[in-house]
């Protein structure tokens, strides 16, 4: 082979060698940014159940939910991201016949008090993760001793009472056609809102393989208008409310939670 073959094959590995090196940079640096986990998702599925006792006996309503709960790492780890949750499903329906329909929300009644926005279902707030802990190696990541605590849920599939501190805000509509009709329910109260002689008898959490609940647009025909989280009182001029009820802070979202 002659000097200026060999000089030739020299230049081209050497070529190569940096695209090799260009490319696994740039790899290494998108999945710095977009991920960095080396922690795998978990899904987790809860129905949560809400029992209301009535003069003719109890009534009751459930709704499975799913939450996909992710591990980002990289760049979103390092802007404060340690969990990413994304929940599916449907608020549950209490139908007390003659008296109005009782509906619960994604939302906790004290952030529904200042602002709203929540995503919160109970799915997993009655299981602490230290009666959960499953399997994990010693010197296991805090993501890590996470998803072993998700993935002991979907194995041991508990069921929990739910405190009252925990149930999620409820509410009635006066007009089911009218998402503007919404009021907030008292728990410990509900003849002010459906009449003497109902007690609310308490809410349960358990963990459950079973499909995700669907058909609230059935009973609240507005939320097939839009896919998106509009206000159930629009305000297009951002103009001061007239009241400052925690219910203008309601969004579709809070009865309906779709796939992003």
């Amino acid at each position: 082979m002659t000097p200026r073959a060999k000089g030739a094959i020299s230049g081209l590995l050497r070529v190569c060698w940096v695209l090799f090196f260009v490319v696994a940079l740039i790899w290494a640096f998108g999945w710095f940014v977009l991920d960095g986990s080396t922690t795998r998702s978990r899904v987790v599925r809860s129905r949560l159940t809400i029992v209301v006792e009535t003069p003719e006996g109890e009534r009751s309503g459930s709704s499975v939910t799913q939450q996909t709960i992710s591990f980002p790492g990289g760049l979103s780890r390092a802007q404060g991201w340690g969990l990413t949750e994304q929940l599916v499903g449907e608020a549950v329906v209490v139908d007390l016949g003659q008296r109005g329909i009782l509906f619960s929300t994604f939302e906790r009644p004290s952030i529904l008090s200042r602002m709203g926005g929540d995503a919160y279902n109970a799915g997993l707030t009655p299981f602490l993760q230290e009666k959960f802990r499953g399997e994990h190696a010693a010197n296991a990541s805090i993501n890590e001793q996470y998803a072993a605590y998700l993935d002991d849920l979907n194995r041991s599939k508990p069921k929990s009472a739910l405190q009252l501190k925990d149930v999620p805000a409820l509410v009635r509509f006066d007009n089911l056609n009218d998402p503007t009709s919404v009021a907030l329910v008292n728990p410990l109260d509900l003849a002010t809102s459906f009449g003497s002689g109902l007690t609310f008898k308490g809410a349960t959490v358990e963990i459950t393989d079973d499909p995700i609940t669907h058909g609230i647009e059935d009973r609240l025909p507005w939320l097939r208008s839009s896919k998106v989280a509009e206000y159930l009182f629009p305000n297009p001029t951002h103009q001061p409310p007239p009241d400052a009820r925690a219910v203008r802070h309601l969004s579709y979202d809070d009865f309906r939670k779709l796939p992003r």
